[in-house]
C-alpha cells in the first residue's frame, strides 16, 4: 500500500477534536472578556488563563498536520508555488470576507481602514505591533502569523527532511528554548508579550514541524487488511523529544524561578501538545474518522473564530429583539449564533470560494 493510500485511511480525529476545543476555548474567555459572561469564578479564570496554550497549541498543530500532509513531496519550484497557492485558497477567503465588510458593520472606523486596507489586504498587520487593538486586528493577528509560518515552512521542511534526525531534534529544541527564554528577558526589560509575535508563532509551527517528523520518518506498510497507526516505534524517537522538550522547560523554569502552576500553564504547554499529538497518531475509531459533523465542526472553527468579531453586537442586538436576558442566555444565545452564522460562511460561501480558485489557480 502506497502512502498515499496510508493518509487518505487514517483521519486523525483526535486532532478535529481538539481544534474544536480550541475553537471553543477562545469563544469562551472572548465571551467573559467582551461579552460580560460568566461561568463561575474559577473557569473564569481558567478559560482567561488558557488563552495563550491554546493559540500555542494550535499553532504546534497547524505546523505538525501541514508537515503530515506534505513531508514525502520534494521541494521544487512548482512544488513552493503550488504549496502556497493551496494555503492561500485555505485562509485567505474567510479573512479577505472579513477585513472586506469591516467597515459595513463598523462605518465609524471607516477612516482607518481606508488607511489600514494594503496591511490588512497583504496580511502583514503583526509586522505592525501596535495595531493589535486596532478595527479586527486584535483578533486576526493569527492570520498574518499563519502566513509568515506557510512562507517559512519549505524551509522548515527542507532542513527537517535532511534525514539527519538530531537536526531535527535541535530544530524543535530551539524552538523551545527561544519561546521560553523570551519569558525571562520580556518582563525584565519591559519588552512587549509574543502573543501576536509572528517569529514565536512561527517558532510553535517549527515544532510541531519537527514533532511530525520524528513521528512519521519511518512509516512502514503493512498489509490492506491492517487497521493500526503506521508509526514505527523503534528508537521511540517521538518520546525522546517530549521528554527533551519537558527537561528544558523544566530547566528555564527552575533556574528563573517560576511558580509551580505558571510551570504547567506555559512552559510546559508544548511537550503537553506533544503528547496529545503522540495519542491521535495513534489512536483509532473508524466512526469518528469518518464522521462529517466532526468533520464541519473542525472544518468551520476557522471561521468561529472570525466571527466572534462581529458576534457581541450582533448577538446584543437579537435579545434586544427578543427581549430575553440573563446570563445563560447570553452564553447559550452567541454560542449558537456564533455556530450558525460560521456554518453559513463556512458551508456557502468559503467552501465554493475556495472550490472556484483551486480551478482558476490549480490548473
Amino acid at each position: 500500500m502506497d502512502q498515499t493510500n496510508i493518509k487518505e485511511k487514517h483521519r486523525f480525529f483526535l486532532l478535529d477534536i481538539i481544534r474544536i476545543a480550541c475553537a471553543f476555548l477562545i469563544y469562551a474567555r472572548h465571551s467573559v472578556t467582551m461579552f460580560g459572561c460568566t461561568y463561575g469564578h474559577n473557569l473564569d479564570a481558567a478559560f482567561t488563563m488558557l488563552t495563550s496554550p491554546v493559540m500555542t497549541c494550535f499553532f504546534i498543530l497547524s505546523g505538525f498536520s501541514i508537515h503530515y500532509q506534505h513531508r514525502d513531496e520534494a521541494i521544487t519550484a512548482e512544488w513552493m508555488r503550488t504549496f502556497m497557492k493551496k494555503r492561500l485558497i485555505t485562509i485567505m477567503p474567510s479573512y479577505l470576507l472579513l477585513a472586506i465588510i469591516w467597515p459595513l458593520a463598523f462605518p465609524a472606523q471607516t477612516a482607518d481602514w481606508v488607511a489600514l486596507l494594503p496591511v490588512d489586504l497583504f496580511g502583514i498587520q503583526t509586522v505592525y505591533r501596535s495595531l493589535f487593538g486596532i478595527l479586527h486586528n486584535g483578533g486576526t493577528w493569527f492570520v498574518s502569523c499563519m502566513l509568515l509560518a506557510y512562507i517559512l515552512y519549505p524551509i522548515i521542511k527542507a532542513v527537517v527532511t535532511s534525514g539527519k534526525k538530531w537536526i531535527v531534534y535541535l530544530c524543535a529544541f530551539f524552538a523551545q528554548f527561544l519561546l521560553l527564554y523570551s519569558n525571562y528577558i520580556i518582563p525584565r526589560f519591559g519588552m512587549d508579550g509574543l502573543y501576536s509575535n509572528p517569529i514565536a508563532r512561527s517558532a510553535e509551527f517549527m515544532i510541531g514541524v519537527a514533532f511530525s517528523e520524528i513521528l512519521f520518518a519511518n512509516r512502514f506498510s503493512v498489509p490492506e487488511k491492517e487497521e493500526r497507526p503506521f508509526i514505527n516505534w523503534t528508537g521511540w524517537n517521538a518520546v525522546w523529544m517530549i521528554a527533551g522538550s519537558a527537561l528544558i522547560s523544566f530547566l528555564i523554569a527552575k533556574i528563573t524561578g517560576v511558580g509551580f502552576l505558571d510551570t504547567f500553564i506555559i512552559y510546559l504547554v508544548s511537550p503537553i501538545v506533544m503528547v496529545l499529538l503522540l495519542v491521535s497518531s495513534v489512536l483509532r475509531s473508524p466512526s469518528l474518522e469518518k464522521s462529517k459533523l466532526l468533520a464541519a465542526l473542525s472544518g468551520m472553527s476557522y471561521q468561529f473564530f472570525l466571527m466572534q468579531l462581529f458576534l457581541w453586537n450582533l448577538t446584543i442586538w437579537v435579545l434586544q429583539v427578543t427581549g430575553l436576558s440573563g446570563n445563560n442566555v447570553k452564553i447559550l444565545g452567541s454560542l449558537i449564533l456564533c455556530t450558525v452564522i460560521s456554518y453559513i460562511v463556512w458551508r456557502f460561501y468559503d467552501k465554493p470560494i475556495r472550490k472556484l480558485l483551486r480551478e482558476i489557480m490549480m490548473k
